[in-house]
């Protein structure tokens, strides 16, 4: 028996297990690039939403660390001028 009547009688989501469904909804969408839509990753089992996370949240990690590298090449690639003083 319920001790109140805002209690649920079967089980359901949580609040907290819906927003980080919905962010991973979002995550994947926005991420993938058009890899996927919203209905497909609803559907999608939860083992295989982790994967496609953890796999995109890696390419993002490696083409920051990419960039980082060529810019730190580039930074040491260009001279620097000397500081002139200019007589007014």
């Amino acid at each position: 028996m319920l001790s109140s009547q805002s209690e649920s009688a079967f089980f359901g989501l949580t609040y907290e297990y819906r927003v980080t469904l919905h962010k991973q909804i979002f995550d994947l969408i926005y991420y993938g690039k058009g890899g996927f839509n919203w209905s497909d990753v609803y559907e999608m089992p939860i083992w295989l939403r982790i994967f496609y996370i953890r796999s995109i949240n890696d390419a993002l990690k490696a083409e920051a660390k990419a960039n980082e590298k060529a810019s730190q090449k580039a930074r040491q690639k260009s001279p620097t001028r000397p500081v002139t003083k200019t007589r007014r």
